[in-house]
């Protein structure tokens, strides 16, 4: 048997011990050295990944947290805006001849007006 019939030989019996869960001392030692190759290439990439990853993440999170602050604030104005009546009062100024308008806001009456019934 030449070296390379050997070779292939070895290289099928591991792949086919692989394939039922049996691994050699061999394997073991040449898994490590590949590992241990691209350990710091594997580390870089993974760090840049993490970091870029992260900004992205708080990114999103000030998004969603900005957005959700907004609507929060329009319902509130909106439910300020349905319990309030908007009284505005205009007045000229003698001295400088503009129009002063101030704008106040009351509680409105919790009673809701009734439809008169139709007469027959």
């Amino acid at each position: 048997m030449s070296d390379d019939q050997q070779a292939a030989e070895t290289r099928y019996g591991s792949r086919l011990a692989r394939m039922f869960g049996f691994v050699t001392a061999e394997d073991r030692s040449r898994w490590e050295q590949e590992r241990s190759q691209n350990k710091g290439h594997v580390n870089a990439v993974k760090k840049a990944a993490k970091t870029s990853l992260s900004s992205m993440m708080e990114f999103g999170e000030r998004n969603i947290g900005s957005r959700l602050d907004a609507a929060h604030r329009v319902a509130a104005q909106t439910r300020f805006e349905e319990s309030h009546e908007r009284v505005v009062s205009t007045h000229r100024d003698p001295r400088t001849r503009s129009i002063v308008e101030t704008v106040d806001y009351e509680p409105k009456d919790d009673r809701q007006e009734i439809e008169p019934d139709v007469e027959i």
